[in-house]
């Protein structure tokens, strides 16, 4: 691959964790490419099993890579599984003089392999993550799984230990939503390979009250201009549930969805996501469910805590009185 056009910095998550509102905001920076696809899932490819993937997430992941890219990549995608150099290189063949060469892809975080898979492609990349309280990132996780006709459960924690016991287990294998917030042995692997002053841990909760801010020290991080005035006024996957859960499912699993996604032009999507979505009424996790999760996040905030020299319940206020 071209040194050139080869990608310089990664942001490696979470599930989330804002990382596709981050794709379109950093998108808008002059001395920033990104690929086409958001979430390439390239160097994560050792530790994923693609026959045992559940079968939303296949159809999530299914694309003729040769196709689309033949085809001048037209379309942005969301996420693929972009396994092959040849199609790797592929995707990046549009960079041009930008600086900051990257991508963006959440299983980087969770699959153990892809922090040395990186690192032997480029030992000087820089490294991005956006934390999230792991008790909210659970959550939201939830609230999209059932909007996307991937559970039906109603009841929470039963939903997340019925995951964690399943086996095989994996990344779309199963969700992995508590496994998705163990950040701090996640963290240390890129700690120890890439040195800390070229990881940047970032707190969900800081990026989304005050965003200008923290893109300018992403900007400074990635040294290209911080005084670039990014526009915000786009919305990246809030929170949202099925007008029809019914209908929603039928639509989903019979790829319908997919299809009328794929024909309905880019300025009407919101249309059709408004028709068959709607923010009003939305559940609310109980303190009986949150105390829970707080629980079994306590020792992992601790030790999350200690790896970035910060007190991370500063950010999460749940995890206090765990601090006292």
């Amino acid at each position: 691959m071209s040194h050139k056009k080869s990608p310089n910095f990664f942001v490696i998550g979470v599930v989330k964790g804002g990382t596709t509102s981050m794709y379109h905001y950093l998108n808008q920076h002059p001395e920033v490419y990104l690929p086409p696809i958001k979430e390439t899932n390239h160097f994560s490819a050792k530790d994923i099993s693609k026959q045992d993937f559940l079968p939303g997430y296949a159809q999530d992941v299914s694309i003729n890579l040769d196709k689309y890219i033949k085809s001048g990549m037209k379309e942005i995608i969301h996420i693929a599984h972009v396994n092959e150099d040849t199609h790797y290189e592929g995707i990046f063949s549009k960079v041009n003089d930008e600086k900051a060469i990257g991508e963006i892809s959440n299983s980087y975080m969770i699959c153990p392999s892809a922090a040395q898979a990186i690192y032997d492609f480029n030992p000087n990349a820089k490294i991005l993550v956006i934390l999230r309280n792991p008790i909210r990132r659970a959550w939201s996780q939830f609230l999209m799984n059932l909007r996307e006709a991937k559970s039906e459960a109603a009841d929470f924690i039963k939903e997340l230990q019925e995951d964690h016991s399943q086996n095989p287990k994996g990344w779309g294998v199963n969700h992995q939503y508590l496994e998705l917030g163990k950040y701090a042995g996640q963290l240390k692997r890129y700690f120890e390979l890439f040195g800390r002053d070229n990881v940047l841990p970032l707190f969900f909760e800081d990026y989304k009250s005050q965003p200008e801010n923290v893109l300018s020290e992403i900007c400074d991080f990635l040294e290209i201009d911080s005084k670039f005035e990014f526009d915000f006024s786009e919305n990246s996957n809030s929170a949202a549930l099925p007008r029809n859960p019914g209908l929603n499912r039928i639509l989903v699993k019979s790829g319908i969805l997919t299809t009328a996604k794929k024909l309905t032009p880019k300025p009407l999507r919101q249309k059709l996501a408004s028709a068959l979505y709607t923010d009003k009424n939305m559940p609310t996790l109980s303190d009986e469910d949150s105390d829970w999760l707080r629980n079994y996040y306590t020792d992992e905030v601790k030790s999350l805590s200690d790896l970035l020299n910060v007190d991370a319940s500063e950010k999460w206020p749940q995890f206090a009185q765990n601090h006292e």
